[in-house]
């Protein structure tokens, strides 16, 4: 598995590159679950996959072309309160059926999820807006 970041050749079950240390996991831009190269769905909330590996990480993103993204974010009112009642499970599924909707809406016009970031809802997208 090439590495996004170095481009070093690592062996296909590599977590992290050997090389640089980066992240070599693919995960569910939807609710942030690892899943196999070639998946065309998330097994972990079903969202598709197919726009996900239609993205050549083979390139560096210094070497592609520039594209146009909108950041959204959103603050995820008493948060921090309900983590700390609830079981990290039942946070996680609350929060894959936040990230699940925002996707929806995203999808719906034409954009797609590039990631998810913290544990307010800040969404990196290309084309939707």
């Amino acid at each position: 598995m090439k590495c996004s970041q170095c481009q070093f050749e690592n062996r296909e079950s590599a977590k992290f590159c050997k090389e640089c240390g980066a992240n070599l996991e693919l995960a569910c831009s939807s609710c942030g679950s690892v899943y196999e190269p070639g998946s065309k769905f998330c097994d972990e909330c079903g969202y598709p996959l197919a726009r996900e590996s239609q993205i050549d990480s083979s390139i560096s993103p210094s070497e592609g072309e520039r594209k146009h993204v909108t950041v959204l974010f959103s603050d995820l009112c008493g948060y921090t309160t309900i983590s700390e009642k609830l079981d990290p499970e039942e946070i996680k599924e609350i929060t894959a059926g936040i990230y699940s909707e925002v996707a929806r809406v995203i999808d719906k016009y034409d954009g797609f999820v590039e990631k998810y970031a913290g544990d307010a809802v800040m969404v990196l997208c290309q084309g939707c807006c």
